[in-house]
């Protein structure tokens, strides 16, 4: 599902499938319910003609973020 919110919002720029190259689960039993699973995402933008500015991919991570958190999910 992550894979398929970085596409849809990460516009013509991101030139590379997300990979995910890390995952980790905490059991977390003071909580109950078990622990949550953290997962740590590669995504790689770039462009033919220009130079990326910080501010043009900040505006598309919002926008990924913004997803992330209304599908209930945590960004860290």
């Amino acid at each position: 599902k992550l894979i398929q919110v970085y596409k849809e919002f990460g516009t013509e720029l991101l030139v590379k499938e997300p990979k995910l190259f890390d995952s980790f689960t905490k059991s977390n039993s003071s909580e109950g319910g078990g622990g949550k699973t953290s997962y740590a995402f590669r995504l790689v933008f770039q462009s033919e003609d220009r130079t990326l500015t910080d501010e043009e991919i900040n505006k598309i991570m919002t926008k990924i973020n913004e997803k992330i958190v209304s599908l209930g999910w945590q960004v860290r």
